[in-house]
C-alpha cells in the first residue's frame, strides 16, 4: 500500500487502486490488504475524501460497497472472490487458492461462508444491526444498515445459528488438516479467518486499535458463538498475523 488517496486522484493514476473503508476494521477490506501484502502487490489505497463529489463511489465503482478493486482500465471488482482472482491473476506466486480442483472448489465454497451473503461475517453483521435495534432509543447507523443489509425482527436467531456453523465447519477443517491451517499449508482461507475473526474476538488493544464501544460490538458476547470459537480457531487468528500479516492493524 502506498499512501492514501482521493477518489478523484486515484482515477487519475494507473495500476491497481483500491477503495478501502478507511478507519474501521471492516473484515472485508482487510482481507482484500491482506491478500495483496501476502502476494507482494502493489497498489493505491483510496478513500472518499475531500475535493469528492457527492456520488463519487458508485460513478466510478458502479456500487456503495468497500472493497473495490480498479485495475487498469478493467471493470470494477467489489466481489470477494473478484478480488482474490485478481490477484491470483497478477501475482500466482505464492499461491492462495489450491491448483486442484476438488480443492479449489472447497476453498471457495467455505469462503463463501466466511464473506459471502449470510456468511459468518454477514451475520456477525446483522447480531450488532439487531443490538442496535434493541438499544434504548434505536442507534440510527443500526437502522440504515438494517435497510442495507436485509435486516428483519427474527434476523438475529438465524444469524446467531448461522455463525455457530460456520465456526463449526472451520474447526473440523483445521483438526481434519493437521491443525496448522484450514487446508493445511496457507490460503485465501485463512486470511479471510484471521481478518473475519475480529467479528467476534478482536485482537488486543496493542494490535488492533479500537474505540471502546466499537470493540464492544464486534465482541461476541452469545453463549453458543463464545462455545464454537475454539481456542485452536483462535491460535490460528494469531499465528496468521504473526507470521503473515501487518501488526498493530492499519486502520
Amino acid at each position: 500500500m502506498s499512501g492514501w488517496l482521493s477518489l478523484s486522484e486515484a482515477r487519475e493514476r494507473n495500476g491497481l487502486r483500491v477503495v478501502l473503508m478507511r478507519g474501521f476494521p471492516s473484515p472485508w477490506s482487510q482481507a482484500a490488504k491482506a491478500i495483496l501484502h501476502v502476494k507482494g502487490i502493489p497498489y493505491l489505497a483510496c478513500a472518499p475524501g475531500e475535493g469528492d463529489e457527492p456520488g463519487a463511489l458508485p460513478d466510478w465503482t458502479g456500487q456503495n460497497s468497500y472493497p473495490a478493486a480498479m485495475y487498469e482500465d478493467e471493470a470494477p471488482r467489489s466481489g470477494w472472490a473478484e478480488i482474490l482472482l485478481l490477484a491470483e491473476r497478477l501475482a500466482p506466486d505464492p499461491p492462495l487458492i489450491p491448483k486442484d480442483p476438488a480443492r479449489r472448489a472447497l476453498c471457495f465454497g467455505i469462503a463463501h461462508e466466511i464473506c459471502g451473503e449470510m456468511g459468518l461475517g454477514w451475520c456477525r453483521r446483522l447480531c450488532a444491526i439487531h443490538a442496535g435495534y434493541c438499544a434504548d432509543p434505536p442507534d440510527p447507523m443500526a437502522r440504515w444498515l438494517g435497510d442495507k443489509y436485509g435486516y428483519r425482527p427474527d434476523a438475529h436467531a438465524v444469524a446467531e445459528q448461522r455463525v455457530v456453523e460456520v465456526l463449526g465447519l472451520l474447526s473440523d477443517s483445521l483438526r481434519a488438516n493437521g491443525g496448522a491451517y484450514l487446508l493445511g499449508e496457507l490460503s485465501a482461507l485463512d486470511l479471510y479467518w484471521a481478518t473475519f475473526c475480529n467479528l467476534i474476538s478482536p485482537l488486543p488493544p496493542e494490535q488492533l486499535p479500537l474505540p471502546e464501544a466499537m470493540r464492544s460490538m464486534f465482541t461476541a458476547i452469545e453463549p453458543a458463538v463464545c462455545d464454537a470459537l475454539t481456542p485452536e480457531l483462535e491460535a490460528l487468528r494469531d499465528r496468521v498475523y504473526e507470521r503473515h500479516l501487518v501488526l498493530p492493524v492499519e486502520l
